[in-house]
């Protein structure tokens, strides 16, 4: 996979750095992921004003309707679908258990 150099703030970095790191994953994988779940926010049907007050914390994703949930659900694997069918993706990149992960994962605030 190729990469491009981007300009980020100090601060940004180190939240993503420290974020990642009790994840298991590199300041620019963290970064990435972040932009994935923005990215998916965006497409998610949701208003301008809703993302607004949920990046300001004036409302939590709890307080979003059941409907736009599996709507946002729904769009995110019907991308994955037409991912998978362009060939642009794997079936196995889109399985949380493919790859070791699963097995890699730490599990946080458990009793185990």
């Amino acid at each position: 996979m190729s990469s491009n150099s981007v300009r980020i703030s100090s601060e940004l970095f180190e939240q993503a750095y420290r974020r990642g790191e009790i994840l298991s994953r590199s300041a620019a994988q963290q970064i990435e992921h972040w932009a994935r779940l923005g990215a998916a926010l965006e497409q998610s049907g949701l208003s301008v004003g809703e993302l607004v007050e949920l990046l300001r914390g004036e409302r939590s994703s709890g307080s979003l309707p059941e409907s736009t949930l599996w709507a946002a659900k729904r769009a995110q694997q019907a991308r994955d679908i037409a991912a998978i069918e362009s060939g642009r993706a794997g079936q196995e990149s889109m399985s949380w258990f493919s790859g070791g992960r699963a097995r890699q994962a730490k599990a946080i605030n458990s009793a185990l």
